[in-house]
């Protein structure tokens, strides 16, 4: 989650404690060794640190957000596999093979400060908030993670966003490696916000000439991440990701003038996994 969120700088972050065999021939078919398996009562996983990543799309300055990740498990559960920048969610739909239920991620707002006042003259963005849904599925339980968001801004720049990305994961000793694609849509509110340039704002800026962006695809990427469990209960994570602005947006004087077309974001976090005895409501 970038907190950016909340779980990118979001919204929205951490793996910890991952079900993954070392390699999928090595074990029976269907067979899964949890690298940590809740006690006889609910579990608690808590994971933050600093995430570095860009000040808001298309800057090329950076800011430092918290990422935070946040899991609760009922006795005998483990941990379902967390890329660092998925948004925060909660399962409320979860068969094992098939994920799904709310999403949330945070957008750092645009301003002059911080380095970015070649943006002088374009409109500023509010802090903004997504909210939305994820689904997930694993064509192949605990090595091949597929992904998917719709979020919506409440907040800030008042679009719809989604998110489509891809994770192989692989496990050896206390080490769990994943890396995938992602790729990454807007649409024309989006755009608008952070991408086009009204004839006013390209006379008071002075470096960048008038330009309408439209929403579509508008990053395609690459995200990794390396977790290592130190002991039972702690997990420490390191992660990088790679974007690079597409079509539309990627044309835009904000991104190719003003700004960036590759996006980075990195970070580390640190996780810890504790018993609790539940709220002693719904079953929770």
């Amino acid at each position: 989650m970038r907190f950016s969120t909340v779980s990118r700088l979001a919204a929205s972050i951490s793996a910890v404690f991952l079900t993954v065999p070392a390699f999928a021939a090595d074990l029976p078919s269907g067979a899964i060794t949890p690298a940590f398996t809740a006690p006889p009562e609910f579990t608690v996983i808590i994971g933050a640190g600093p995430e570095v990543t860009q000040s808001f799309p298309g800057a090329k300055s950076f800011i430092v957000l918290p990422s935070v990740h946040v899991a609760y498990l009922r006795p005998g559960e483990h941990d379902f596999f967390y890329s660092p920048d998925d948004s925060f969610d909660i399962a409320i739909l979860n068969t094992g093979i098939f994920r799904a239920g709310p999403a949330g991620n945070f957008i750092n707002r645009r301003g002059l400060s911080d380095g970015n006042g070649q943006f002088n003259g374009l409109a500023n963005v509010d802090d903004s908030v997504e909210l939305g849904g994820f689904a997930e599925v694993w064509p192949l339980q605990g090595h091949l993670r597929v992904r998917g968001e719709i979020l919506k801004a409440v907040s800030g720049y008042d679009g719809l966003v989604g998110t489509i990305g891809a994770d192989l994961i692989g496990r050896f000793g206390p080490f769990q490696l994943a890396a995938g694609p992602r790729v990454k849509f807007g649409d024309q509110r989006y755009a608008d916000a952070y991408f086009t340039v009204t004839p006013t704002a390209a006379a008071i800026n002075g470096l960048v000439t008038p330009y309408q962006a439209h929403g579509g695809l508008t990053s395609a990427g690459v995200f990794a991440s390396a977790r290592y469990d130190v002991t039972q209960n702690v997990a420490a994570t390191v992660f990088g990701g790679w974007d690079y602005l597409e079509s539309s947006v990627g044309a835009s004087p904000v991104a190719t003038v003003l700004g960036s077309r590759s996006q980075f974001t990195g970070g580390v976090t640190l996780s810890y996994a504790f018993g609790f005895k539940g709220f002693g409501v719904f079953g929770y």
